[in-house]
């Protein structure tokens, strides 16, 4: 959501740019214009979030507790023009009933709990994408007793590689979003903050009730792979579905 507002600023931003240039001198300097646009690009938030992925943690029958818990993926991107190293990464539920911050959570690779000295940094080049999960957990109270074995029976899944990535029957998207606006609320959201080594504090929004499919790339949760993940758990092989490619020593 965040970055559909962005787009907006950006091309008001461009029109108004599109009517005040002929007028002004300074703005036949190509450079100069695209630094006024630098400069008035929103509040100066270099990261993106492109889209979100929560993952079912403990849908395994033979767990025997925390059916509900999930965790949340995100795909960031840098735009600025430098590198962006994160240490740490922190989640709450806002306007919502009922969905909790889980008391699960993961360490390691590429998840950045909200301590930083448990954390392995994430660096981010300029112009470059990244996947990262969150070290806390989300609650999703409910969801395992609505998506029952019975009601995901004519479910398709789609794999890449052997591995659960979407459904082909998208209409149980809005079937989820259903469920969620009714359990939660429709204003509920995952407010998700990240802190990078300058101090730099980078927040981020997930709506849960209003997610989306595979297609979109405007920073809303992904409920296809939810679905996915939730039908086909054995065939799951790494929580978020993405290689961590961070490098760190000990």
């Amino acid at each position: 959501m965040k970055a559909i507002w962005k787009t907006k600023a950006v091309k008001s931003v461009s029109l108004l740019l599109a009517v005040i240039v002929p007028g002004i001198g300074f703005f036949s300097d190509i450079g100069g214009v695209w630094s006024l646009l630098k400069d008035l690009q929103l509040d100066g938030e270099s990261l993106v979030a492109i889209q979100g992925r929560l993952s079912p943690v403990f849908r395994n029958p033979g767990f025997n507790s925390n059916h509900d818990d999930a965790s949340l993926s995100i795909q960031v991107r840098n735009y600025s023009e430098a590198p962006v190293t994160l240490i740490a990464a922190s989640l709450s539920v806002q306007s919502g009933r009922t969905v909790v911050v889980a008391k699960s959570g993961g360490k390691g690779g590429c998840t950045l709990g909200p301590d930083r000295n448990e954390n392995n940094p994430i660096t981010i080049a300029p112009g470059a994408t990244q996947w990262l999960t969150v070290g806390t957990n989300i609650e999703l109270r409910g969801v395992s007793s609505y998506l029952t074995d019975e009601k995901m029976s004519d479910v398709f899944v789609h794999e890449t590689a052997g591995t659960p990535f979407s459904i082909a029957q998208l209409t149980y998207v809005d079937d989820l979003n259903a469920f969620f606006e009714r359990s939660y609320g429709r204003q509920a959201k995952l407010k998700v903050t990240m802190q990078s080594i300058s101090n730099e504090k980078h927040v981020f929004y997930f709506p849960i009730a209003q997610g989306k499919d595979l297609f979109a790339k405007d920073g809303s949760l992904h409920h296809d792979w939810f679905i996915a993940n939730w039908k086909n758990w054995k065939d799951v092989r790494s929580l978020g579905g993405y290689k961590c490619k961070v490098k760190w020593e000990a």
